[in-house]
């Protein structure tokens, strides 16, 4: 019996030694090596493309959309005003969605230097603590703490992945939003060329097929299809991302019982009110 008691005490001995060692390399090779790989824009230019494809959108959408707003002002008498006012007031929206794209371009490298040569070798050395000095509690946390960083570097890419397909549906649809609003503007544009009277501009209006009312109708549409844009790209930039952040702090929850309060924003319904 006391030597079966020996034999079991030096097994786990061994045991305990190579869990330690097998942590231990674990934890350098997170550091040493596939931090640089996670953190590297070259293991990651996929999502990089994405996300440059999508702010070239937005910086076009944002052009266009000034450079219409600009044009309707041109038109005679104040009935382009409140469309020139909606127009202008999307610069907002386009801002927004700018600094979710930057956001999410510098969280890729960030997430893979916080996960790979901090949290999980931390999380690596509380587990060799636990093993040493029989620390359940520790043991507790320091999975939990890998588990979280997994999960954490994780969430650009998989919302990356989710958003792919929305992006591809709806690239052409933008990309016309641009291309008809810069002709509806540029044909403003040559239409008043350098006059400024307002009676030689309205008479040179009257010329052109719909008149000022017709010019006022295409914008109405110009507005509704930029708006339709941006509600597509705050989906794509930032709804989707926070869900997958969602998704991953419930699952954490859900393996490890650690729960991570989010505070709750409230963004302006100004966007979803606007008639699409």
């Amino acid at each position: 019996m006391e030597l079966n008691e020996r034999l079991s005490e030096k097994n786990r001995k061994i045991l305990n030694i190579v869990i330690i060692v097998l942590l231990v390399a674990i934890a350098a090779i997170s550091f040493f090596c596939i931090s640089g790989v996670a953190s590297s824009e070259d293991s990651f230019t996929g999502t990089y493309s994405s996300l440059d494809e999508k702010r070239t959108n937005v910086t076009e959408l944002m052009g266009v959309t000034a450079a219409s707003s600009t044009a309707i002002s041109l038109l005679p008498g104040d009935a382009g005003t409140p469309i020139a006012e909606e127009l202008a007031d999307l610069s907002g929206y386009f801002m927004f969605i700018l600094a979710a794209i930057y956001l999410e371009k510098w969280m890729v490298t960030i997430t893979g230097v916080m996960a790979f040569r901090f949290l999980i070798p931390i999380g690596c050395l509380i587990l060799i603590a636990a093993r040493l000095f029989a620390g359940e509690t520790w043991r507790a946390v320091g999975i939990k703490l890998i588990l979280f960083a997994l999960m954490m570097f994780a969430i650009i890419p998989v919302s990356g992945i989710v958003t792919e397909k929305i992006d591809a549906s709806y690239e052409a649809s933008i990309q016309q939003t641009i291309e008809d609003t810069r002709n509806n503007t540029q044909e403003i544009q040559n239409t008043v060329g350098d006059e400024e009277d307002d009676t030689v501009i309205e008479k040179l209006f009257n010329k052109v097929k719909g008149g000022v009312n017709g010019q006022l109708e295409k914008f109405e549409n110009t507005l509704n299809r930029i708006t339709e844009s941006i509600a597509v790209l705050i989906v794509t930039s930032c709804a989707i991302p926070i869900a997958v952040l969602i998704f991953f702090l419930w699952l954490v929850k859900l393996l490890t019982g650690v729960s991570i309060q989010i505070p709750q924003v409230k963004l302006s319904e100004k966007l979803w009110k606007k008639k699409l």
